[in-house]
């Protein structure tokens, strides 16, 4: 039987204090109207690493900066009738940046925590690579949180975001506390433009202070 390798990404973002993630609606039978991850199957004249670009750049129209390796997923009834391997690999971007490129309806933005349905096997996929992502999260492993939050945010936001990476919740004067007094973000001076309510101080990282830091 022949093998088939199939290149899957898995592009996650953090918008408004949730890890997001970019899916594909898919088009014709089978699983009509359901959502996958975007990939393609691997020819013999491209690298994994050019695939990702490829298939990156054709939904967002964008360059990836960087791609972290994930899982490999070997199932023997994964494919659809035929021996299908899946290479995963994590894409970490700036949604604002996405949405500013993104003329294509089919592909959309949906909470990791409340996933829409899902075609093939990419449910379970989704759960086990982001299960990873969230370890990573949580100490920072190779400056993940520098490159969820690459423009400004306010310390609300961040710390509703990370209470649900790790699942609860965090004294909110002491979360502030730590990391203000750490120098962890230093703040811009601007405030939220909100309508209602009372606007926001906006933060952004201390990249230096950030580097190789758990919070």
């Amino acid at each position: 039987m022949e093998n088939l390798l199939e290149n899957l990404i898995i592009t996650y973002a953090a918008d408004d204090g949730v890890l997001k993630i970019l899916l594909k609606k898919k088009a014709g039978d089978p699983y009509n109207g359901y959502w996958m991850l975007p990939g393609e199957f691997l020819s013999s004249d491209i690298t994994i690493e050019q695939s990702c670009q490829s298939i990156f750049e054709k939904e967002t129209h964008l360059t990836a900066s960087n791609v972290i390796q994930g899982n490999v997923f070997s199932n023997i009834n994964r494919g659809n009738g035929k021996r299908t391997i899946a290479i995963t690999n994590i894409i970490i971007t700036d949604k604002d940046l996405v949405d500013m490129k993104k003329d294509d309806k089919s592909i959309e933005w949906f909470d990791v925590d409340n996933l829409p349905k899902l075609a093939y096997d990419h449910k379970e996929i989704i759960e086990k690579v982001t299960k990873d992502v969230k370890r990573r999260i949580v100490v920072n492993y190779s400056d993940i949180l520098l490159d969820l939050f690459p423009s400004d945010f306010t310390i609300p936001e961040f710390q509703n975001f990370y209470e649900k990476i790790l699942g609860k919740s965090i004294d909110r004067r002491n979360f502030r506390k730590k990391i203000i007094n750490q120098k962890l973000v230093v703040s811009t001076g601007e405030k939220t433009n909100k309508k209602m309510g009372r606007p926001g101080t906006l933060y952004r990282f201390n990249i230096d202070n950030m580097k190789g830091k758990r919070i």
